[in-house]
C-alpha cells in the first residue's frame, strides 16, 4: 500500500480551516444548504453514503430535509415502484437505504472488509453452517419474493434446519439474513401488510455490476471525504464499523488524493481537489429540523464542535441514537419532537439558546414543510 503524502505547497496559515468554512462545506455537500429538486432522491442518498433506516420514517425525514416538495409516498415509490433505492443491511450491519446503482459497490466493499459479527453467531451455528444457510437463502430467493416465514421454510427444506436455527432466521435482528445481504444475495422487497419480504438484488434491480473490493473502496472513500471531510481514519471506522487500525489501512487506497489540514487546530484530512472549493464556499446560514439517526449528526466530527458538553447528553443518547436536532448553521441549536394526534402533528422545539425572530420563522417554515411531508396539519411550539 502507498504511504500518505503531504502537499507542502499548501501547508500554511490559510490551511487552518474554520468551523464556519467546514460547516458551510458540509451543509452544501449534505444538501442542507438548499434542498434539491424532487427528482433527485437517489442522488441525495448516494451523496450521503446511504441513509440509516432502522426506522423507515426517520430515513424518509432525512431525505425530506434535503429534497423539496416530497411526501413519504415518494420515498416508498423510490423503493418499491421505481426501485432507485434499496433497503438492506449495510454499514455496521445496520439497515440502510442505498442508491440502487451504488449497491454493488457497497457489497464489494463489505466483502473486502468482511468480519463475522458476534451478533450473527449462535452456539448451535458454526461458520460453515452459516455459509450454507447464506447460499440456501440465495437459492430460495431465485425468482421469488418471500416473507420471513416462507424464506425460513424454504431454507429449512433445503438444509433440514433445526427448530432453533429456524428461530434465528425469523429474528427481526437479521442474524442470518444480514450475512446474505453482505454477499449481495438479499435485500428487502415490498411489504405484505405488516410483514417484510426479501428479494434477490440482482433480479430485483435487473442489473448487477460489482467492482473489485479495491475499486469499491476507492469510490466510497472519495465520496466519504467529500461529504464528511475534513475527516480521519477514526471517522471512517465509526461510519463503517471497523477498528481504527483497519480503517487507517483503508485510507491508503486514496493516499495520493488526500492532504492534511487543520480544522480549528485539529489535524484532519481532505481530498486535495476539494480544498479550493472549501476555501471558496459561500457562508451558509440555515435552519433545519433533522430526525433521529440523521447521518449529518451521527458522523459530524469532532463532536465537541457540533454541540457543547453542556447539551451533548440531550443530543447523543446511548441506546436510542441521536435525538431529533434543530440544526442552526450546521451545529446543534436545540432538539425537537413530534406527536401525531388525529390528523394533527404537534411539533415542539426546544432551542439551547434564544432564537432570533428570523430563526423562529424559519423553524415554523420547516415545521409547515414537515406537515406537508407527513400529510397533516402542524402546530408548532418553540419552548424556552
Amino acid at each position: 500500500m502507498s504511504k500518505i503524502r503531504f502537499n507542502t505547497r499548501r501547508l500554511s496559515d490559510s490551511m487552518n480551516l474554520s468551523r464556519a468554512q467546514v460547516n458551510s462545506w458540509r451543509l452544501s455537500r449534505h444538501h442542507l444548504a438548499k434542498r434539491v429538486r424532487k427528482g433527485q432522491i437517489e442522488k441525495v442518498v448516494s451523496d450521503l453514503c446511504g441513509v440509516q433506516a432502522q426506522v423507515l420514517s426517520y430515513a424518509g425525514l432525512a431525505i425530506w430535509a434535503r429534497v423539496e416538495g416530497i411526501a413519504m409516498q415518494d420515498v416508498q415509490d423510490a423503493l418499491w415502484k421505481h426501485r432507485s433505492l434499496v433497503k438492506t443491511w449495510c454499514m455496521r450491519g445496520t439497515l440502510h437505504l442505498i442508491s440502487a446503482s451504488d449497491l454493488p459497490v457497497y457489497v464489494a466493499a463489505r466483502k473486502a472488509t468482511s468480519v463475522v459479527k458476534r451478533d450473527w453467531l449462535t452456539p448451535e451455528i458454526d461458520v460453515e453452517e452459516r455459509k450454507r444457510i447464506v447460499l440456501a437463502i440465495r437459492e430460495a430467493l431465485d425468482g421469488q419474493i418471500l416473507n420471513r416465514e416462507r424464506l425460513a421454510d424454504e431454507v429449512a427444506e433445503r438444509l433440514a434446519m433445526s427448530a432453533s436455527v429456524r428461530k434465528h432466521m425469523l429474528s427481526g435482528w437479521g442474524n442470518l439474513l444480514n450475512p446474505a445481504a453482505e454477499q449481495g444475495y438479499l435485500c428487502f422487497g415490498p411489504s405484505e401488510g405488516s410483514k417484510v419480504t426479501f428479494v434477490r438484488p440482482d433480479q430485483w434491480l435487473g442489473r448487477w455490476d460489482e467492482p473489485s473490493g479495491d475499486e469499491a473502496w476507492k469510490t466510497l472513500l472519495r465520496r466519504f471525504f467529500s461529504t464528511y471531510g475534513p475527516a480521519t481514519h477514526r471517522d471512517i471506522g465509526h461510519w463503517w464499523g471497523l477498528r481504527p487500525d483497519r480503517a487507517k489501512m483503508l485510507m491508503d487506497y486514496i493516499a495520493d488524493e488526500l492532504e492534511e489540514i487543520e480544522f480549528e487546530g485539529q489535524k484532519r484530512w481532505v481530498r486535495r481537489e476539494d480544498i479550493d472549493l472549501i476555501l471558496d464556499a459561500d457562508n451558509v446560514r440555515s435552519v433545519k429540523l433533522l430526525p433521529s439517526w440523521d447521518c449529518y449528526v451521527m458522523f459530524y466530527h469532532p463532536r465537541e464542535f457540533f454541540v457543547s458538553q453542556n447539551y451533548r447528553a440531550r443530543v447523543f443518547r446511548k441506546l436510542e441514537g441521536n435525538a431529533p436536532v434543530l440544526l442552526i448553521d450546521g451545529v446543534a441549536g436545540g432538539v425537537w419532537e413530534q406527536q401525531r394526534k388525529s390528523g394533527l402533528t404537534e411539533v415542539r422545539v426546544r432551542p439551547f439558546s434564544n432564537l432570533s425572530s428570523a430563526q423562529r420563522q424559519l423553524v415554523r417554515d420547516e415545521a409547515t414543510g414537515l406537515g406537508e411531508f407527513l400529510g397533516t396539519n402542524v402546530e408548532v411550539s418553540i419552548l424556552s
